[in-house]
């Protein structure tokens, strides 16, 4: 019997694809295309790295998607760009989800379209999944001195009171940037709630994790969408969205000020019967009753937050409404077939060019 030989299989090039969401961000995307261009570029030839692009327009009303088309005819790029287009502005969480929900690849990163993210870092971000072996590698800001006192107390707080009573533990300053492997943004896409902190369900599906420092670039262009009332919203809806904390904040504060009123009337009467004097009338009993009725508005304004993400949620629409989805640029080709026989059935068969 003559020996079977072995057929010696080349491995396959990893793949990545890099999830963009943008709102009115005209002014930065064509200098964010061509960065993507060179860094994907550099990727391929040092790593064999096959990239592609996703960006997801979250109802952009500035004519950002003439621009990204304009830009992507003007420079040519030579990989997949594929632009997802939302109905209306959903909000970053929702375009992110949408990336991640169309995204095919071994691996993803998520970015901002203002080029604060470094593409740079991207390598590192490589390195921990390809020769570290982690599942998530995110990018997380090293120094915070660039912005002011109340800003980075008011992240502190942030970040204490989202990480007192939580099940895992939310990094401090990292946000979106960062690289997911096919089982981690596959496990994000099994979490079908629509109050969405996307900080938190990363850490949230574990998988092993790593942390790389970094230094925000400037702005390519353009302003940024986040005052700071939205970023005041943003943090509220991020904590009651991810933890319960409010809730028994209340309860106990509740207790407390039961204890404090109890204790109150106890020495009123200790002060009649004891010494004589006679309980302290219209002033005492008038900011004693403003006190308790903020309180109790304040933590019924808690509850009700509470309750509208439960309505939300019960309702169960859908996260984002896609309003179209195309491909500016698409180097899969047809595969050559054979012509064939006159009357003959012909089937038409397209596959992506695979290289290497």
């Amino acid at each position: 019997m003559r020996p079977r030989l072995r057929r010696t299989v080349r491995p396959q090039r990893q793949t990545i694809s890099f999830i963009v969401p943008f709102c009115n961000e005209a002014s930065c995307l064509p200098t964010l295309l061509k960065s993507l261009i060179e860094s994907i570029r550099e990727l391929a030839e040092k790593r064999s790295i096959h990239a592609d692009v996703i960006f997801i327009d979250d109802g952009s009303v500035d004519g950002s998607h003439d621009v990204l088309r304009a830009a992507v005819r003007a420079q040519e790029p030579r990989f997949n760009i594929r632009v997802i287009r939302l109905s209306r502005n959903f909000g970053k969480e929702a375009a992110l989800t949408a990336g991640l929900n169309a995204a095919t690849a071994d691996a993803v990163v998520l970015m901002d379209a203002d080029l604060q993210h470094p593409l740079e870092l991207v390598d590192r971000f490589l390195d921990g999944w390809l020769n570290e072996g982690f599942d998530v590698v995110y990018g997380y800001k090293e120094s915070l001195a660039d912005e002011g006192w109340l800003r980075r107390a008011a992240r502190r707080w942030y970040y204490r009171t989202i990480n007192a009573r939580t099940d895992v533990e939310i990094p401090p300053n990292a946000g979106d940037f960062r690289l997911l492997t096919r089982r981690a943004y596959e496990a994000l896409r099994m979490l079908p709630e629509r109050q969405r902190l996307m900080k938190g369900l990363y850490s949230w599906i574990g998988f092993t994790q790593k942390g790389i420092p970094f230094r925000p670039a400037e702005r390519a262009g353009g302003k940024t969408k986040f005052s700071a009332v939205k970023l005041a919203l943003l943090a509220i809806d991020g904590i009651t969205s991810f933890s319960i904390l409010p809730l028994r904040l209340a309860t106990w504060f509740g207790l407390v000020l039961a204890l404090i009123s109890g204790g109150y009337g106890v020495w009123t009467i200790f002060e009649k019967y004891f010494f004589g004097i006679a309980v302290p009338g219209y002033p005492t009993l008038i900011t004693t009753i403003a006190f308790i009725g903020a309180a109790q508005l304040i933590f019924l304004g808690i509850i009700g937050e509470y309750l509208g993400k439960v309505l939300v949620e019960v309702k169960g629409r859908p996260i984002a409404i896609v309003e179209s989805d195309e491909r500016l640029v698409d180097m899969r080709l047809p595969v050559q077939v054979a012509l064939p026989a006159p009357g003959s059935r012909v089937e038409t068969i397209s596959r992506p060019v695979v290289e290497g």
